[in-house]
């Protein structure tokens, strides 16, 4: 292509070429502003924020003992407000009963074998629960027992088998761990 021919196409087309100057200029002036000034304002905020956090590593390892093992009784304190006394097994087991029937559901047996930690003075009861009812029921039943209305408890197992091939009943096999204080003797 020579020179003539160019000058002609830019004579021709002198708006196609204002618009893609123009375009251009703008988009190199937008590179340059961040270039310029958006990059180093970022960098400098991501090392403010690693600075920071750091800092906050660092200032949870620099608690002093004292202040660790008040935080711990204070929490210990909160959990045995929350554990049920020894007295209250058959309140725990009603309140399972109440749970299943409140989701529709049959609670079938339940079955418990106590164990005592002597060093923390709790009363560790591993409870088997069968439970009949729809999948939905018995995934509400699961969300009640976690939501803490009721005493401590771990849910340590969950089986699930179908009653029967065609209907929608399902059993559930549920091992738990709930804790008891024990009564001064």
């Amino acid at each position: 292509m020579n020179m003539p021919m160019l000058k002609q196409i830019v004579l021709h087309r002198k708006r196609s070429f204002i618009v893609i100057a123009i375009l251009f200029s703008v988009a190199l002036a937008l590179q340059l502003f961040i270039k310029q000034s958006q990059i180093p304002k970022v960098e400098k905020l991501q090392a403010e924020s690693m600075k920071l956090r750091e800092q906050e590593g660092r200032g949870v390892a620099l608690h002093d003992r004292e202040t660790l093992y008040r935080n711990g009784l204070a929490d210990l304190a909160k959990f045995r407000e929350k554990v049920y006394p020894k007295s209250q097994f058959a309140r725990f087991i009603g309140e399972l009963f109440e749970m299943a029937s409140k989701n529709g559901l049959e609670l079938t047996s339940i079955t418990y074998k106590p164990t005592i930690s002597k060093e923390v003075q709790l009363l560790n009861y591993a409870l088997t629960l069968s439970v009949s009812g729809k999948y939905s029921q018995l995934k509400k039943f699961i969300y009640d027992l976690g939501a803490g209305n009721s005493n401590i408890l771990v849910i340590d197992s969950i089986a699930m088998t179908a009653t029967e091939a065609t209907a929608e009943s399902v059993q559930l096999q549920l091992s738990i761990t709930s804790w008891f204080k024990m009564e001064a003797q």
